[in-house]
């Protein structure tokens, strides 16, 4: 089953961040979406905790049962590229902390389209 990277459609960075991975990972290995395409009731079906208010915060990962928000799906997402030697390193102490607050900073400053 294809992991399923949702983001804001509507949201520079976030078109930004989705044309970036989907230039770097295999499709064979995730589908990206914009949850604007889809009603609540079908972001619903992908997984239970998938909601507007979720997806407008932050960009989804949907990988088998787990919902990654943010830096947490972008990290797993490191494993599918070249930079996979890299990704055990933000698996250190504090490391997380500084990535979601990197990617809180940065949709601070997103633009709309």
């Amino acid at each position: 089953m294809k992991a399923k990277f949702f983001y804001d459609g509507d949201c520079s960075f976030c078109l930004g961040l989705a044309d970036y991975w989907r230039s770097q990972i295999d499709h064979e290995k995730i589908e990206f979406l914009s949850f604007r395409d889809f009603p609540e009731s079908e972001l619903i079906k992908f997984h239970n905790q998938l909601t507007f208010a979720q997806c407008e915060g932050n960009v989804q990962l949907i990988s088998g049962n787990s919902r990654l928000p943010g830096f947490f799906g972008v990290r797993r997402m490191l494993f599918w590229t070249k930079y996979k030697y890299f990704a055990p390193l933000l698996y250190l102490p504090l490391v997380p902390f500084l990535g979601v607050g990197v990617m809180y900073f940065l949709k601070l400053f997103k633009s709309k389209k």
